[in-house]
């Protein structure tokens, strides 16, 4: 790699990293209810005969930032334990730009420094496009152990051209939330479909001064998951924005804020704190939030049944739902892959999922493991009614995440303040999707 092409490559990756602290999913800060039932969470012999090579004693070099957690220390011995393998860790830069500058200079040098390391969704769309990951699908990954995780997930995100590049460390859903007082008090049942969403909507906003139906976070590095997410109930396609059933979504999302003034155009500006805290304050009647925002939510007395709480996806043309996770990944330029995917069969595993949520508070990615009805957690049963009622999908990403949803998002919001039309939208929009995607 040229070092000009190299110099591009790291910017991208830059913000893209920057991108996903800014739209990224929030951590689920759950904690264990206690042990779970080991006999009910074996691995049934899965990957239990791949790699011939003994890794008894190896030590391999991980690049995380979950190293900080109190936890950490027991789930080490657990892999140890499980494996045989010790783990070296190199704490992963807390400056977003040092974190991926030294990412990627380490994977597209060749460096051996680091075994594995934990990315994002978006690094991980990037880093395997690059060939800068060591591809699982032979002795990982394999049919009988990724038919545990989200089938469409997979394919969207650690999947690339055939191949499969991670592990996903954990889950959290995109989900609907509904504020139940004012869902009582507007004396209606949890919207199902469209016409009810905008009913709801409609008589939450009709209870009083500076109450909306619906909350958004439409500030321009935000409102990507808000856009996809409507394209998805409209059975669209984010990358093409000449689909008329994304051009239905995109409407339906103007009408909220225009025709039926059940959402502000204040929140043009809002990313998701504020959002978060006007939901609390009862001025939304519903939004779309990550299931890591339970935390904040019971923080505030507000979790619950009874206040806020998620619901099951309304049906407009679908009911597909996004989900996002980190991932355990292993460099292509490893001398030591073998013990490296031997921990990583380990934390693919039902039990190494839940070593993995005992450590981190993050609900696992394996579906088995979050139907198993000896594992709880909380928000547990809504999460299980997503993965049962809904395609759960990973968001439409890019290598150039952050050029490519702050250039949709401030087309999107050039379209709702009015500076240009639907017409004019689609064509700038696909302009930019083409470009960044071709």
């Amino acid at each position: 790699m040229s070092k000009n092409k190299f110099r591009s490559f790291l910017l991208l990756m830059v913000v893209g990293f920057l991108f996903s602290l800014l739209i990224g999913c929030v951590g689920v800060n759950n904690s264990s209810s206690g042990e779970q039932d080991s006999n009910n969470n074996e691995s049934s012999g899965e990957n239990s005969n791949s790699g011939s090579e003994s890794v008894e004693g190896e030590t391999i070099t991980w690049m995380t930032n979950d190293s900080s957690r109190p936890g950490w220390g027991e789930l080490e011995e657990k892999i140890l334990d499980a494996t045989g393998v010790e783990i070296d860790v190199v704490v992963t830069p807390s400056n977003p730009d040092d974190m991926v500058a030294k990412m990627t200079t380490i994977l597209s040098s060749g460096d051996t420094e680091i075994d594995m390391m934990h990315i994002n969704d978006e690094l991980m769309t990037a880093f395997s496009r690059a060939g800068y990951l060591e591809p699982l699908e032979d002795d990982v990954m394999t049919e009988d152990v990724i038919s545990n995780f989200a089938e469409q997930y997979m394919n969207d995100i650690p999947t690339y051209e055939g191949s499969v590049y991670s592990v996903p460390s954990y889950l959290e859903i995109l989900a609907f939330w509904v504020n139940h007082a004012l869902l009582d008090e507007a004396g209606m049942e949890v919207p199902s479909n469209k016409e009810e969403f905008l009913e709801y909507a409609r008589a939450v906003t009709d209870l009083g001064e500076d109450v909306y139906g619906y909350g958004g976070a439409w500030e321009r590095s935000y409102v990507f998951n808000e856009i996809g997410t409507f394209i998805n109930l409209f059975g669209g396609d984010y990358f093409d924005w000449e689909n008329p059933k994304t051009q239905e979504a995109l409407q339906f999302l103007y009408d909220l804020a225009h025709e039926e003034e059940v959402t502000p155009l204040s929140q043009l500006a809002d990313i998701y704190d504020p959002m978060i805290q006007k939901f609390i304050d009862n001025k939304y009647g519903m939004l779309f939030m990550y299931t890591g925002a339970i935390p904040t939510f019971d923080e505030a007395g507000a979790y619950g049944p009874e206040h806020l709480d998620i619901a099951p996806m309304p049906t407009f043309e679908t009911n597909d739902a996004y989900i996002a996770s980190w991932h355990h990944v292993i460099n292509a330029s490893s001398e030591k892959k073998e013990a490296s995917k031997k921990v990583l069969e380990y934390l693919a595993s039902p039990e190494g999922q839940i070593a993995y949520y005992e450590m981190s508070g993050r609900l696992p990615a394996r579906l088995d493991v979050l139907n198993d009805p000896d594992f709880s957690a909380p928000g547990l049963e809504s999460v299980q009614q997503y993965i049962e009622q809904s395609t759960l999908r990973g968001r439409p990403l890019v290598p150039q995440s952050m050029e490519f949803v702050s250039g949709i998002g401030s087309i999107f919001q050039n379209y709702i303040s009015d500076e240009i039309t639907l017409d004019e939208t689609v064509e700038q929009a696909q302009e930019e999707i083409d470009r960044l995607t071709n």
